[in-house]
């Protein structure tokens, strides 16, 4: 059964350069605004019982989307239809009345959320307990720090068992001790089959709690599939971002030596884009040489933002300078590829006999590395557990 559907979903914001405009437009009955597309044109559906993710750069229209989902905007286009009773978390204070107290403001978010009054007073203490605001529950809430309005507004929104839980980011302002026990509770609704939207910058969470998410980036679905993919896809773009773009070097003119030929290729000899879990790669070399020249051989392995992974050459393992020969094939063998999910790149160096002097240094394209663990990092480090 599907708990939320939408379907060509457009938001499109009005933009007036004076509020007079707006006053303008009406009598003069002509145009003075411009249009901003929030969204544009955005399909997806949530089955009940699963957690759905939602991440992007600040901007993307991540907020746009999730008001639209807890219905506190009205699509420009395009319906949005939610199965059953909803509660959000939105942005900081959203709902709360500054004016009057916390134990006020129970009632008054409750009340929209579709309580009675005798249902509210069935749970205040709980809500009052969970966010363990004490008598602070009696002091307006313009008092309140921002961790004190995510413990309140947490509080309540899970505390009117939703069967839809809306969460825009606002986790990330609690303290750790209240992170957990927001973390712990969403468990739980997870596992009683709940429907949960859970948009965060925190990837960590998003993978460890959603099956699928979504990635919007502009306004529009760039990508939406299970959660690893996604998000290995959108770490690879947000490092590409501030990549420096590689100069493929091509040899100085009097360089006697350089790599002809480059490619990366699997263990039948079939060039690779895509590497997967513990699988045996190999780079083959084909070398042009203007006249035979000793020097060393050494290769790196470049995360796509330029972090260098891995660095060494054939003078760090002790090998006496190679003799290089026009048309010489060589091939590095790197069985039992251990990284974990990203896009990286090989930079292949050849260099005189003292390893200091690169003669010539080729770039493969980025490679992407798929695995199905769950671990964070770079690489998978063998290991034990002893308990």
């Amino acid at each position: 059964m599907i708990a939320i559907d939408v379907r060509d979903v457009r938001k499109i914001y009005r933009i007036y350069k004076a509020p007079a405009d707006r006053l303008k437009e009406i009598v003069l009955r002509r145009s003075f605004h411009s249009e901003f597309v929030a969204l544009d044109t955005m399909s997806f559906s949530v089955p009940q019982g699963s957690t759905f993710g939602i991440i992007g750069e600040n901007g993307a229209g991540k907020s746009t989307l999730m008001k639209l989902l807890a219905k506190t905007l009205k699509p420009t286009s395009g319906s949005v239809t939610m199965v059953g009773r909803v509660a959000a978390l939105l942005e900081l204070g959203a709902g709360f009345n500054p004016e009057l107290t916390g134990d006020e403001n129970i009632y008054l978010n409750a009340y929209l959320m579709g309580l009675t009054k005798d249902e509210i007073d069935e749970r205040k203490q709980q809500i009052i307990d969970f966010s363990e605001l004490g008598d602070s529950i009696f002091r307006p809430v313009k008092t309140y720090s921002s961790g004190m309005y995510v413990r309140l507004a947490f509080s309540i929104a899970t505390s009117v068992n939703p069967d839809i839980l809306i969460i825009d980011e606002a986790l990330s302002v609690g303290d750790q001790h209240f992170q957990k026990k927001c973390i712990d509770r969403m468990i739980r609704f997870k596992d009683a089959g709940k429907t949960i939207v859970f948009c965060s910058h925190s990837l960590y969470h998003v993978q460890e709690l959603c099956q699928t998410t979504l990635w919007i980036d502009q306004g529009k679905t760039r990508m939406i599939g299970k959660t690893g993919a996604v998000t290995t896809h959108y770490q690879n773009f947000v490092r590409a971002k501030d990549e420096i773009k590689i100069d493929k070097a091509e040899a100085k003119t009097d360089s006697p030596i350089m790599i002809k030929k480059m490619t990366v290729v699997d263990s039948r000899g079939q060039e690779i884009t895509t590497i997967t879990e513990f699988q045996d790669i190999f780079i083959n070399l084909e070398v042009s040489a203007l006249e035979p020249t000793k020097g060393h051989l050494a290769f790196a392995l470049m995360r796509n933002d330029q972090e260098t992974c891995y660095a060494t050459g054939t003078h760090f393992d002790g090998y006496q300078p190679i003799t290089f020969r026009d048309g010489m094939h060589m091939r590095i063998g790197l069985p039992h590829f251990c990284l974990l999910n990203g896009l990286y790149f090989f930079s292949v160096a050849l260099a005189d006999d003292t390893g200091l002097h690169p003669y010539h240094v080729a770039s493969s394209p980025h490679i992407s590395v798929l695995n199905q663990k769950r671990e964070l990092g770079i690489f998978h480090m063998e290991h034990t557990w002893e308990i």
